[in-house]
């Protein structure tokens, strides 16, 4: 049976990579935030708007007082939920003083839910990415179980706690990013299995009534010499996730007109896709809206 959730909420993925970190400072230099990139785009093309500039400026995402505006926007057009993409690799975190220190320090924390997608991803070093040119590896997105471990617990202590944290029914709500990543670190389906039990087990044991977790579908496939199963839709089930979702429109879906694809042909496609995981995936699933993708800042001007 395919199914889809109801519409409880508006989320927005927030990518927090414009406050000073200090792997960015080691890096790229003293001081160095993606606005860097950001200021420096050029138009490729006849019509093509870069650079963006925006209107409240370059701000720092983990002042509470700008976090404060953008918050108050996001309320007053009917956002719900910040989904916070959230790092964190066997040498512990990064990026994550815009949400501590921005977010949850906000006056207005309250008019907002707030959420994590664990972006365990390995970071390359693509700021800005060279054509023709393979980016080094600067943090491996796979982690140990005693990693794993202290995630659940930091999560739980840090996040879960907070009175704005978003909840289904409520459990608390984590969504993963790479789950062949995970897998890869803690050693297959199976002590996947276990791991994520184990996480479940400490959010029941901090009185919450069970964790709500979320599978970021795509590129999902199974693990070489992985015998117990064979199917990717089965696995999310027998590892124990509630639902899935996608990250963004260009994972699924290609944009094959050079220097730009309309919109209204990817969106076409989109719904295709959105039918298509419906069908393939026996779990709920939150379908994604992407509002534009131009990476070109990211490259080499």
């Amino acid at each position: 049976m395919s199914h889809v959730l109801p519409c409880r909420c508006q989320r927005f993925l927030h990518f927090p990579n414009y406050h000073v970190d200090p792997r960015n400072e080691a890096a790229h230099g003293p001081g160095w935030t993606e606005w860097e990139l950001v200021k420096r785009a050029e138009p490729k093309f006849s019509g093509h708007a870069q650079p963006k500039v925006p209107l409240w400026g370059y701000e720092d995402e983990a002042d509470p007082a700008a976090m404060a505006r953008k918050i108050a926007a996001a309320a007053d057009q009917g956002v719900k939920q910040f989904i916070f993409d959230w790092y964190w690799y066997d040498d512990g975190p990064f990026l994550q003083r815009c949400l501590e220190e921005g977010f949850q320090k906000a006056e207005n924390a309250d008019r907002l839910s707030f959420s994590l997608m664990w972006a365990n991803h390995t970071w390359v070093d693509i700021h800005p990415a060279k054509r023709g040119h393979n980016p080094p590896v600067q943090y491996s997105g796979v982690v140990t179980p005693e990693t794993f471990d202290r995630v659940c617990d930091y999560v739980i202590e840090h996040y879960f706690s907070h009175p704005s944290y978003y909840k289904i029914d409520g459990c608390p709500f984590f969504s993963l990013y790479e789950l062949m990543t995970l897998m890869r670190g803690l050693g297959g389906a199976e002590p996947t299995r276990l791991a994520l039990s184990r996480f479940r087990q400490k959010v029941q044991a901090a009185d919450y009534p069970d964790l709500h977790l979320t599978a970021i579908v795509w590129g999902v496939q199974i693990l070489p010499g992985e015998e117990a199963i064979t199917d990717p839709a089965i696995l999310l089930t027998a590892l124990g996730f509630d639902t899935v979702t996608s990250y963004v429109w260009i994972h699924h879906i290609p944009l094959p007109t050079f220097p730009q694809t309309p919109y209204a042909d990817v969106l076409e496609e989109a719904r295709k896709h959105w039918h298509a995981v419906r069908a393939e995936y026996p779990l709920p699933y939150f379908p994604n809206v992407t509002m534009g993708w131009d990476s070109s800042p990211r490259t080499v001007q």
